[in-house]
């Protein structure tokens, strides 16, 4: 029996690849717990068995979530505005 745990799905693609992987070896029973799903259109409808929160289509950071390695060590989930994502964008130099 396999638990996979995952923090936020998106758009559902990287889940469904590795469960493509994880059926290859045959294992008993899979189930998916996700403690956010976000509600987006450009994904491919991928529902885990086990859902904590769903959260509209913006960008999440804090609790692990990070927007270029920066917020990921909030005790909260937040969205992150337009001014925040240019203030901690990374410039090509």
């Amino acid at each position: 029996n396999v638990l996979v745990v995952e923090d936020i799905i998106d758009t559902g693609r990287t889940m469904q690849q590795l469960l493509e992987l994880l059926r290859s070896v045959q294992p008993k029973c899979i189930k998916v717990a996700s403690l956010l799903v976000k509600r987006t259109k450009k994904g491919v409808a991928f529902l885990p068995d086990y859902i904590g929160f769903e959260v509209p289509d913006v960008f999440l950071v804090g609790y692990a979530l990070d927007f270029n390695e920066y917020f990921r060590d909030l005790g909260h989930i937040c969205v992150i505005n337009e001014h925040g994502k240019k203030k901690y964008s990374i410039t090509s130099i």
